[in-house]
Order: structure tokens, then sequence, then C-alpha cells
């Protein structure tokens, strides 16, 4: 069952391109979020209040250089794709849970929240306009970039009073992602209780990114992260939510407040159980994930987020232990779940759970 906005188009004042750049991209090879599409959605809040939206061409913004957002990180952003099915049709997947996580982002950094009619009319807009960046379903996708900031002039520290909210778009052709090889971190942490390990600012990327370098620098492709308090139990992979198969169920960390309620989770849930298996959402620490391997129970670990659906991850080292787990094309969950995801999302198979909408 799809849900139908076709009827609704909301008349933004909309400045077109003279000359699209499409022809220069090639679908099959753009590098993920590396080019971006003809336009983008722009409204502004100030005396209290927000502006009608409008569409006009992707391009620099002006901005003052003391701009809260620059200094005091006053900046929440979002990440969703729109696909092309087979027939033609435009479907985004979950749009709303975007929008309301999106408001959940911004009232925790003292934010005025965007109205979910504002961020998900001026979304199907944007689509409709530049649909032809979507690639068709076999080759890739349209990664969609929300992003909420200050524009305050001014150095004070304090909730700003004028902000700036961009919707823009940028096609990639990479679905699947190579298995990885993670390092768990045991000197950084991404999230304390308490803070806002549960949403997304940009802070807390910025705040990974050295852990991720030093975790490459020693091999790795990434970080298995710990909570911040105990340094025992598992939390997020690199940017991912992970899932771990033991024995005859599926685990994945709870949603404690320091891990982010990913939207492609809360749908890999939902499609693991009605694949049959039994999945489980509690704390998981480091030391049982050692002690499932040497049983020989740990059969499966993968991380999931918007770009790659399901990232397969090859090897954990944890001190001077590495977890090689089964080559994947042994593995059956990570996998099955994945194709099953990806099914709905472009169209191919029925979605019962009513997560697709058919712009």
């Amino acid at each position: 069952m799809h849900q139908n906005h076709q009827t609704e188009v909301v008349p933004f004042r909309i400045e077109r391109v003279a000359n699209s750049r499409l022809q220069e991209v090639d679908f099959p090879t753009v590098a993920f979020g590396s080019v971006f599409s003809d336009h983008m959605f722009a409204a502004e809040f100030h005396d209290g209040a927000w502006s009608d939206g409008r569409i006009r061409p992707y391009g620099p913004i002006p901005i003052a250089p003391s701009a809260s957002a620059l200094h005091y990180g006053i900046s929440v952003f979002e990440g969703m794709k729109a696909h092309r099915a087979a027939d033609g049709r435009l479907l985004l997947f979950r749009p709303r849970e975007n929008a309301r996580r999106f408001q959940r982002s911004a009232a925790r950094l003292a934010m005025p929240v965007v109205p979910e009619s504002l961020f998900l009319d001026g979304l199907r807009e944007l689509i409709r306009l530049d649909q032809a960046w979507i690639p068709p379903a076999e080759i890739g996708a349209l990664y969609v970039r929300p992003v909420l900031f200050s524009t305050d002039p001014s150095l004070r520290v304090k909730p700003a009073d004028r902000y700036q909210f961009i919707i823009l778009t940028s096609p990639f052709g990479a679905y699947f992602s190579a298995p990885v090889d993670v390092l768990v971190s045991e000197r950084y942490a991404r999230a304390f209780p308490g803070g806002t390990g549960d949403i997304k600012p940009a802070g807390n990327y910025a705040a990974a990114l050295l852990a991720d370098q030093e975790a490459r620098e020693a091999g790795f492709n990434s970080v298995l992260w710990l909570d911040a308090q105990e340094r025992r139990y598992v939390e997020e992979c690199g940017v991912m939510n992970v899932f771990f198969v033991l024995g005859e169920e599926v685990i994945t960390p709870s949603l404690s407040g320091t891990i982010l309620p990913g939207i492609t989770r809360d749908s890999v849930i939902t499609l693991l159980r009605d694949l049959g298996y039994r999945v489980r959402e509690e704390r998981i620490s480091i030391d049982e994930l050692v002690g499932g391997y040497e049983r020989g129970e740990l059969r499966e670990c993968f991380g999931t987020g918007t770009a790659a659906i399901v990232t397969h991850v090859r090897r954990i080292r944890y001190k001077d232990r590495v977890l090689e787990l089964p080559p994947v094309e042994e593995r059956k969950v990570g996998v099955a779940v994945r194709e099953k995801l990806l099914a709905v999302m472009t169209g191919r198979e029925p979605d019962p759970h009513g997560w697709v909408e058919n712009i």
C-alpha cells in the first residue's frame, strides 16, 4: 500500500536553472555526496516565524563570518533517499519519520522546529522538479540532505534568532558496500548519557572523525563504539546502527538515549521479524560477543544506515583479539533483510507497512 500525495501541490516560488548540469553526470560511477542536483529548497526563520519556502538553483549562500552555527555547532541534519521504481514512479521511504527526527534534533539544540508540512511539502516539490536526477532503481538513488543551522551574526552563546533550512539532493550509484573491518574504540566515546547521541547534530560527526582516522591508519575501515561510562557495551558501528547474529537470534543494542534511533534500523527489525527471525533489542557487551565467537555462535555482524542499507562487518578487532566472521557468501540474515528492504523501497515488492510514499 503506497501513500499517495500526488494531489498535494504547494505553490512554492521556484527559480529554475537556465541550464541543467544533468548531462555532466554518469549515474553508475558518481561518488556518494560529490555531485548535487540543479535545485535546492530553502526557508528562513526570523522574527519568531518561518518564511514561505522557495526553490532556487543549488549554489553558495551568503553567511556572516560571525554566524553562530560556525562557532558553536548550532546545526542539525537528516539523511534519506528517493528511488525511481521500474515503472517510473518516484518513491520516498518513510519521510515523515525523518521530519519528526529532524524536529527532535532541533528541539534538543534549542532551535525552532521545522513544521512537518514545510519539511514534507518542500521535499516533495523539490523531488518533482529534479526528478530527472533520480537514477534508475537498478543503478542507484537520490540522496536527500535536509539541514538546519543558525545564521545569527552574533558571538553570544545563546539560542539564535535566525535560522536557515535547506534541502539539497545528490545522485549516487553505490548501492553495495564491501565488507568492512572495524576496530573497537577504547580511547574515544561517541555519546554520553544526557548528551546528543540519539539525535543528528553536526557536532556528533565531527567529534568521531579522529577515532575513525586512527582506525584507518591502523588498517581498519571504521570504529565499533562502546558506551562512555563502562566501556563495555557495544553501541554503534561507525555512523551506523549495528546488529549481531548470535546463535539463532539477532541482537541489536537497545535505544538507551546514546544511540541514534535509525529509521533503517527500525525497518530492519520489523522486516527481520516478518522473515521469522527472533530479534532482541538489549545491551550487549563486547565480552559477550567475544564469548559467542569462541563458542562458534557469532555468525554475522552488520551495520544499517541510509546509504548502503546493510554493511557487512568482516573482522572485529578488540584489544589483541581479531574476530574473523564467516564470509558474506555464507551469511543469510543480513543478505536477506537487505534484499527485502531494498525491494520494498524500490517498489519491487509489496509494502505491507505503508512505508513507501508515491510522489
